[in-house]
């Protein structure tokens, strides 16, 4: 497949079967249904760099549902043993809300509404078509990418959000808005199209710069049986492609086309027990698949056509949840893991003294929206005399701070990872300085995290006691913290054997194990920076 190939995808829309359109042809839009099921066909390829050209067509089933009608159960099917809402288990499909958007409480007609207020749009919601792959059997698969689109209680479509969904278990929406900030005119074939900056890792074999540009054909008719037309109304097949442009040398100008994806429904049939048992026999094995799909594309870009691994980055922080930022942000982080929930509460009781004893206040600001800050205040009544604000883009900053020598390595390894930045470094230090004698040996534990330290960096000075060993007093708190920062230093080992075992390549200078090599070559000064990939197209492909 060719860049021509590619171009043409989605020029022009797959008809409905010849049988879903006899049955919908006399129906009065009133009448017609609020479920579908729908079987697509999803094209995905890439195009640069030219020697990794690659492309691929495969199956998958989903469902096209009013969020109004699956949240009052009208879609259950067959008392809710077919299909189902609400529940995981004891069904042979279904969907619930928990997978979906921000990992809150409530409904996911409330979850949805939540982002839209959230991001500043001030429309009211009346219905939305939900199209997403459902689980079978209790397994819920990867769902790459979930579309909603939002309705007026007038019927008008107010927005679309694409949920997209990475196989680290991260989310992130994007709010697109029909009319606003819209290319001057969709592909032919498409009602709306948005280019847009990308913000959020997907694959390993492509960096986080570039552009997307979304074309979105909108569905038949809303959700909810409001009339647009009196015409006779074809059964919906909304399309969504998504090209994947290079960044250029202007920020604002997309570069060449790297990477399209196309998802078009062949055939879309109204949700019926029938219907969806005939869907799965047809395709049986299309929900369970997506990511052993992932897992072998990963393998033939990787080793055959020669693609380095890009590491996860930390989800980037979001200026604005404003609609005229554009509404882009990631809503689900990963979790911290037992390491870094054992350096986090190490952290907060140390800051919660800490605070007291240098009269400053201290606070946490999380990148993760589903976290609140936390504010560490003196005790007494007297004003603060400063305020060290510390913005951190995931748990992994716990971590760090536990096992950086001092407060210097952290503010470097900080900015080199882009773990967190901070108002003011020299309050940092003060706040993570331990006092020491003038004549006091450095402590084994010290030396263990020095030990670890790479380049430039390893001539730097160690303070003889860490701030956190300072607040430890008794030997099991003692000896919980050695274990702890010796599993961290031996991770960092194990990591580097298992890519050299199954001979993985990494980008060069991006080895998660090689941390502080690439904190020697910071400023220290606490900024987050983006770091650069060395390939114009924002992948890299190793010969060797």
């Amino acid at each position: 497949m060719d860049a021509s190939d590619v171009m043409l995808f989605g020029q022009s829309k797959y008809r409905a079967s010849e049988s879903s359109a006899a049955l919908n042809a006399g129906m009065s839009i009133a009448t017609l249904p609020r479920g579908y099921v729908l079987e697509n066909q999803v094209t995905h390829a890439r195009l640069l760099p030219l020697a990794s050209k690659h492309a691929f067509t495969y199956p998958t089933l989903a469902l096209l549902l009013s969020l109004n009608a699956l949240e009052d159960h009208s879609l259950d099917l067959s008392r809710g043993w077919v299909f189902g809402y609400g529940g995981r288990w004891g069904r042979l499909s279904g969907l619930r809300a928990d997978p979906y958007l921000c990992p809150t409480d409530g409904s996911l007609r409330q979850r949805l509404e939540k982002v839209i207020l959230d991001r500043g749009f001030t429309d009211r919601l009346g219905d939305a078509w939900i199209m997403t792959m459902p689980s079978l059997l209790g397994f819920e698969g990867i769902n790459p990418l979930t579309v909603y689109f939002c309705y007026s209680p007038e019927g008008a479509l107010f927005l679309t959000v694409l949920e997209v969904h990475n196989t680290f278990g991260e989310a992130h929406v994007y709010c697109l808005e029909p009319g606003k900030r819209e290319d001057k005119a969709p592909s032919r074939g498409f009602d709306h199209q948005w280019t847009f900056p990308r913000m959020f890792h997907v694959s390993p074999f492509n960096d986080r710069s570039g552009f997307y540009t979304v074309s979105v054909t909108r569905p038949s008719h809303p959700p909810s049986g409001v009339p647009p037309t009196t015409d006779p109304t074809p059964p919906p097949r909304p399309n969504v492609r998504v090209h994947l442009h290079t960044a250029s040398a202007d920020p604002t100008v997309s570069g060449p086309l790297k990477l399209a994806a196309l998802l078009r429904p062949s055939v879309s049939t109204p949700l019926t027990t029938p219907a969806l048992l005939s869907a799965l026999s047809r395709t049986p094995f299309a929900l369970f698949l997506s990511f052993a799909r992932i897992a072998y594309v990963a393998w033939i870009l990787h080793y055959v056509k020669r693609l380095d691994v890009f590491p996860r980055p930390p989800p980037l922080p979001h200026p604005s949840l404003s609609a005229s930022s554009g509404a882009a942000d990631t809503i689900r982080h990963l979790p911290a893991g037992a390491l870094e929930e054992y350096a986090q509460r190490r952290v907060k009781v140390f800051l919660t003294a800490r605070a007291s004893t240098t009269h400053i206040t201290i606070t946490l600001v999380p990148a993760d929206p589903a976290l609140n800050p936390i504010t560490f205040a003196p005790k007494d009544s007297d004003p603060p005399l400063r305020t060290l604000r510390i913005h951190y883009a995931a748990p992994l900053f716990f971590a760090a701070l536990l096992r950086a020598p001092s407060p210097q390595h952290a503010l470097r390894l900080g900015a080199a990872e882009r773990l967190f930045s901070v108002n003011d470094a020299s309050l940092f230090c003060t706040v993570f300085s331990a006092p020491t004698a003038p004549t006091q040996r450095t402590g084994w534990r010290q030396r263990l995290r020095a030990t670890a330290v790479e380049g430039s960096l390893a001539a730097s000075p160690v303070p003889p006691r860490h701030a956190l060993d300072a607040a430890q007093s008794t030997f099991f708190a003692t000896l919980l913290d050695a274990l702890v920062l010796c599993a961290l230093l031996a991770l960092d080992r194990l990591e580097a054997g298992v890519f050299s075992a199954a001979r993985a390549r990494v980008v060069r200078g991006m080895e998660p194990w090689k941390m502080w090599e690439r904190a020697a070559r910071e400023g220290g000064d606490g900024v987050v920076e983006q770091l650069g990939t060395g390939e114009a197209c924002g992948s890299v492909r190793r010969e060797e």
